[in-house]
């Protein structure tokens, strides 16, 4: 699968930050972002980029070895509330000791590898 450049400039926003629809009909919030809100139906919704901070509520532990990711296991994935009250879940990282419930976090993006062909990152992680 080839990357191309302008793809990625048009859609940077959706993947260097977590966009989310609020309902201002009933003020739900949609993660990832919707044109209708999944709670009520309604098109009234706007879109607003997510703190990225939260808590983490809990974790799992994988032990699988991807090809090409082999100095990144034990892989470290939790389940996160985030202050805006959506819940996700996302790889771990900067893991030192088993991570603790209720600790907070905040999401960071990292770069996973690179397509040597053009040099633009192709998976990201939040």
């Amino acid at each position: 699968m080839r990357i191309l450049p302008p793809k990625i400039w048009r859609n940077k926003d959706t993947h260097y930050s977590l966009l989310a629809s609020i309902c201002q009909r009933c003020g739900h919030i949609s993660f990832p972002a919707r044109a209708v809100c999944s709670n009520c139906g309604s098109f009234r919704v706007r879109t607003t980029k997510l703190s990225g901070k939260g808590v983490l509520l809990s974790y799992t532990i994988s032990h699988q070895v991807r090809t090409g990711h082999e100095k990144n296991t034990p892989t470290y994935y939790g389940l996160v509330r985030l202050d805006e009250g959506v819940e996700i879940v996302a790889p771990l990282v900067d893991i030192d000791e088993p991570p603790r419930e209720g600790a907070r976090v905040e999401a960071t993006i990292r770069r996973l590898r690179v397509d040597s062909s053009n040099a633009y990152r192709v998976r990201h992680q939040v």
